[in-house]
C-alpha cells in the first residue's frame, strides 16, 4: 500500500538568492555553500547559473550562514540565520562580491579538474589534465575526443556524425579552408592547450555556418601578477622523429597585461596508401591496382603575441598579433597495374614529390565598455592574410604488360592561393529585468581569394600548360548577420534562451575568361531555442532547437586537379550550393551522468570526394547529397572506483541514411555505427600518475563511401618533479589500429572501389614540462575573454 505522507510532514525550506559583482552584473558558475553554523559543517553545495541564481532544496530546521567565492573577488558569507519551521523559504537577495585587490602569497591550488566535463550545451575535455595528450598534437586529441571522428582522408571533422564543424581558438572563430584546419590542427601542439570545448548546441550570436557546431581550443593563459608561464619539450619516434617545443607567457602589472605563446613542431613518418579500382565500360572491365609508399615531413610553427590595456574601470582595449606556418614535403614512390578485362595491360612506377605550404598572419583589435547595471558593449575589427604554395611533381614510367619499356612522362602542377578577410563586429548586451538578459549584434565579412591552378608537361625539354587542366579562379564572397537572443530565468529551475539570426550571403566566382560562373545573392532565417530545467540538485532536462547552414569551403568551389594516377584524379566543383540543416535534441543529466539525443535532417548535404566514373576515369569531387538525416545518442559515464582510480565511459550510437541522386537515379544508404571513448585515471604514490585511454569506432559512413571500423589505445604515466616541473612518458595508437579503411560497393551505379590509408603510427614521446614566475594571484580585471565573450570571432 502506498502511503502518502501529510503536506506538513513533507514540505521543506527553500533557500535561494544571487551573486553579482560591484557594477550588478551576475557573477556566473560562484561556489555558494551552505554551512552548519555549530561546527561548519558542509550541509549542502551548488554554483550560480547564468543569472548568478543559486539556491538550495530540502533544508530542515536549523542555524545555517552561507559563503560564496569566485575567481578574482574576494570570498564571502553572511550572518547566521535560523529556520525555525519546514515549511517557509528564504531569500538571502542579492549578495555582492568585491573584487580581490590584495595579492596572496603561496597559493597552492590543490583541486583538479576531471579530464571531461560534460555540460547541457558542450562537452569539455580539460587537456592539461590529460597525461596521453601531453607531446600530441591538437587533431590527435580531438581523434580520441567523445563524438568526433576525424577523416583525414577528406580533411573533415565530425561532432555526433555531423560533419562542418567550425573551428574557434580562444573563441575566435578561423576563417581558413577545412582541409588547412585539420593540418593546421596536426601541428598545434597540445602543450599550449588549457582545454578544448564541443558545443553542440550553438546560441544565436554565433555565425549559423556548420550544422555540426563548434570546436573552441582554449590556449593556456594566466591572471598572474608579474611575469608568469611556462615551457615544455618533446622528443619521441613512431616511423620517424617526433620533436616540439612549446612557450606560453603573461605579464600583468598596473593597467598592462602582456601575453603569448609559441609552439614548433617537426614530424617524420611513412604514409603507406594502397587501393583498388573497378569501372566497367562498353563490354570492357578496366581495374587500377595502386601501391603508394610515402615519406612525410611536415613543420609547423603558430605564435600569438597580445596586449590588453585598462582605459579605466570599464574599458579595455585589446590588440591581438597571430601568426602560423606549416610546411609540408613528401616523397612517394608510386607502382600501379592497370587490368583490361582480367588481364594486365600496363605497369606504371611513379617518383613524386609535393610541397603544401601555408601561411597566414591576422591583426585583431578588440575594444570593451562596461556600462552600470551590467550592460556591456565591444567592436571588433579584424584583417586575416593567408597563402598557400602547392606545388606537385610527377615522374611517370610506363610498361607493358610484359615488364618492357614503352615511355615516360614528367609532368607538374602549381597552385598559388592567396586569401583575405576583413571582418568587423558590434556587440551589446543588456540586463532587462532581474529575470530577462538581452544580447544582440551586427557582423560583415568581406572575403576575396584567387586560386591558380596550372598543369604542364615536359614536351622535348620546354614545359607545355595544359588549358583544360589550368585556370586562374577568383571568389569574392561577403555575408552580413544581425542577430538578437534572450535569456528568460523563467524560475529558480528553468533557464530559456531563444534567438533569432539573420545572414545575408553574395559569393562570386569566375576566371579571367569566364565571368560570373557562379553568381548568388541569398538570405536566410536562423532560429535556436533552448530549455533547461533543474528537477532537483541531481536530476536536470534539456531541449534544443536550431537551424544551420553549410556553405562550400572556398577550396571545394574552385576547381584543383590532383592525379592519384592516370585513371585517379581529385578535383574541385563549381557548382556546389550550401546546405540548410534543422536539428531537434534533448538531454538529461543525472549528477554527472548525461544523456542526450538529437535530429538531424540537412538539404543538399555537402560530402566530401565523392567517386564518379566517367568513361575509364574515377573522378573523386565533393558533391551535394539530395538530403541527409541522422539520429544520435550520447552517453556519459563517470565511474569512480577507489579515491586513487576513477574512470570516464562515453558513448555514442548513430543511425545514418544518405539520399542522392547518380546520373539521374536515386541512390539510398543507411548505416548504423557507434563510437565508445574510454579514459582510466590512476593516482599513484610518490607523485606518480598513469592514464589508459582509448577509442573504438564501428564501421561508418561518408556520403556513399562506407568506412570500416578503427579504434586506438594510448597509455601515459606522468612524474611530477617538485612543485614546477613534471616529465610525461606516453606511447599512443599502441596496436597500431587507427587506419582508415574505406570502400564503395554500388555495382548498378559502377561504383566499387576501395583504398586503405594509414596517418598515424605507433609512437613513443618524453615530454619535460616547466613553470616558471611567482604563483601570486591578483584579481581578473572584470572583462570576459574567449568563447563566452566573443562569439564566433576571427583567428587565433
Amino acid at each position: 500500500m502506498i502511503q502518502v505522507m501529510p503536506g506538513s510532514l513533507r514540505a521543506q525550506t527553500k533557500v535561494f538568492g544571487a551573486l553579482a559583482d560591484a557594477s550588478g552584473s551576475p557573477v556566473i558558475a560562484a561556489t555558494v555553500l551552505l554551512l552548519n553554523s555549530s561546527d561548519s559543517a558542509l550541509v549542502k553545495g551548488t554554483v550560480t547559473n547564468e543569472t548568478g541564481k543559486y539556491s538550495f532544496d530540502n533544508i530542515s530546521a536549523g542555524k545555517y550562514f552561507i559563503t560564496f567565492s569566485h575567481t578574482g573577488f574576494s570570498p564571502g558569507k553572511t550572518a547566521v540565520f535560523e529556520i525555525q519551521s519546514n515549511n517557509e523559504n528564504v531569500n538571502q537577495g542579492v549578495l555582492k562580491l568585491g573584487p580581490a585587490e590584495s595579492v596572496l602569497a603561496n597559493v597552492t591550488v590543490v583541486g583538479k579538474r576531471p579530464l571531461f566535463e560534460q555540460r547541457p550545451d558542450r562537452l569539455i575535455i580539460n587537456v592539461e589534465n590529460s597525461i596521453t595528450s601531453a607531446g600530441n598534437t591538437a587533431l590527435q586529441v580531438l581523434e580520441r575526443s567523445p563524438g568526433v571522428v576525424v577523416n583525414r582522408q577528406n580533411n573533415t571533422i565530425a561532432v555526433l556524425g555531423k560533419d562542418g564543424v567550425n573551428i574557434m581558438i580562444n573563441g575566435k572563430l578561423s576563417y581558413l579552408p577545412a582541409s588547412a584546419i585539420v593540418q593546421m590542427l596536426d601541428g598545434m601542439s597540445a602543450g599550449n592547450i588549457e582545454k578544448i570545448e564541443i558545443i553542440t548546441t550553438p546560441p544565436a550570436n554565433f555565425d549559423a555556418e556548420g550544422k555540426a557546431g563548434y570546436i573552441n581550443i582554449v590556449l593556456k593563459q594566466n591572471d598572474n601578477v608579474g611575469t608568469n608561464g611556462s615551457f615544455s619539450g618533446t622528443l619521441g619516434y613512431g616511423q620517424g622523429w617526433v620533436t616540439q617545443a612549446n612557450l606560453n607567457f603573461n605579464h600583468r602589472k598596473g593597467k598592462v597585461n602582456i601575453y603569448g605563446d609559441f609552439s614548433f613542431s617537426r614530424v617524420k613518418s611513412l604514409f603507406p596508401v594502397t587501393g583498388y579500382n573497378r569501372i566497367s565500360n562498353g563490354g570492357d572491365i578496366y581495374e587500377t591496382f595502386n601501391n603508394n609508399d610515402r615519406e612525410d615531413t611536415t613543420r609547423q610553427h603558430n605564435a600569438r603575441l597580445g596586449l590588453d590595456y585598462q582605459i579605466n574601470s570599464r574599458t579595455v582595449l585589446g590588440i591581438l598579433l597571430s601568426s602560423s606556418g606549416r610546411w609540408y614535403r613528401q616523397s612517394e614512390k608510386h607502382t600501379d597495374s592497370f587490368n583490361l578485362n582480367g588481364k594486365l595491360d600496363t605497369l606504371l612506377n611513379s617518383s613524386n614529390r609535393e610541397l603544401n605550404n601555408w601561411q597566414n598572419y591576422g591583426i585583431n583589435v578588440n575594444l570593451q565598455h562596461n556600462f552600470n547595471q551590467g550592460d556591456k558593449l565591444s567592436f571588433d575589427a579584424y584583417y586575416l592574410n593567408f597563402k598557400n604554395n602547392q606545388p606537385f611533381n610527377y615522374y611517370s614510367r610506363y610498361y607493358d604488360n610484359k615488364g618492357i619499356f614503352v615511355y615516360d612522362e614528367t609532368t607538374k602542377a602549381e597552385k598559388l592561393t592567396p586569401l583575405h578577410f576583413w571582418v568587423g563586429a558590434i556587440d551589446f548586451s543588456r540586463k532587462l529585468s532581474e529575470k530577462i538578459n538581452m544580447e544582440t549584434g551586427l557582423k560583415g565579412t568581406i572575403a576575396s581569394f584567387t586560386n591558380d591552378f596550372s598543369f604542364s608537361r615536359l614536351v622535348q625539354g620546354n614545359w607545355m600548360k595544359d588549358p583544360s587542366l589550368s585556370a586562374i579562379y577568383f571568389l569574392k564572397e561577403d555575408y552580413y548577420a544581425a542577430y538578437i537572443s534572450m535569456i528568460v530565468s523563467a524560475n529558480e529551475k528553468t533557464t530559456i534562451k531563444g534567438g533569432l539570426r539573420y545572414e545575408y550571403t553574395n559569393s562570386n566566382l569566375g576566371t579571367e575568361s569566364r565571368k560570373d560562373i557562379i553568381d548568388r545573392h541569398y538570405g536566410n532565417l536562423f532560429p535556436s531555442f533552448f530549455i533547461s530545467h533543474k528537477l532537483d540538485e541531481k536530476n536536470n532536462f534539456s531541449f534544443s532547437y536550431s537551424t544551420r547552414i553549410t556553405r562550400p569551403t572556398m577550396n571545394n568551389l574552385a576547381p584543383f586537379t590532383y592525379f592519384s594516377n592516370r585513371n585517379t584524379l581529385l578535383t574541385g566543383n563549381p557548382g556546389l550550393q550550401p546546405a540548410i540543416a534543422h536539428s531537434i535534441s534533448a538531454g538529461y543529466s543525472f549528477k554527472r551522468y548525461v544523456f542526450s539525443i538529437s535530429f538531424t535532417k540537412e538539404n543538399n548535404a555537402i560530402t566530401g570526394f565523392q567517386p564518379e566514373v566517367d568513361s575509364n576515369k574515377t573522378i573523386l569531387t565533393p558533391e551535394n547529397l539530395e538530403n541527409q538525416k541522422l539520429l544520435s545518442a550520447a552517453l556519459s559515464v563517470p565511474i569512480t572506483i577507489t579515491k586513487w582510480w576513477s574512470m570516464q565511459y562515453n558513448i555514442t550510437g548513430i543511425w545514418q541514411q544518405v539520399n542522392a541522386l547518380y546520373k539521374g537515379e536515386q541512390v539510398r544508404i543507411e548505416q548504423k555505427n557507434i563510437r565508445i571513448n574510454m579514459t582510466q585515471v590512476f593516482t599513484l604514490p610518490k607523485n606518480f600518475s598513469m592514464e589508459l585511454s582509448g577509442f573504438y569506432q564501428s564501421p561508418n559512413l561518408n556520403g556513399i563511401v562506407h568506412f570500416k571500423s578503427s579504434g586506438s589505445l594510448d597509455f601515459g604515466v606522468r612524474k611530477k618533479l617538485g612543485t614546477k616541473d613534471a616529465l610525461n612518458f606516453s606511447v599512443s595508437n599502441m596496436l597500431n589500429s587507427s587506419d582508415f579503411r574505406g570502400y564503395t560497393d554500388i555495382p548498378e551505379q559502377n561504383l566499387i572501389g576501395n583504398i586503405h590509408l594509414r596517418f598515424s603510427w605507433r609512437t613513443f614521446r618524453l615530454t619535460y614540462t616547466r613553470s616558471f614566475g611567482k604563483a601570486k594571484l591578483k584579481g581578473n580585471r572584470n572583462r570576459t575573454t574567449g568563447a563566452e565573450d566573443e562569439k564566433g570571432r576571427v583567428q587565433y
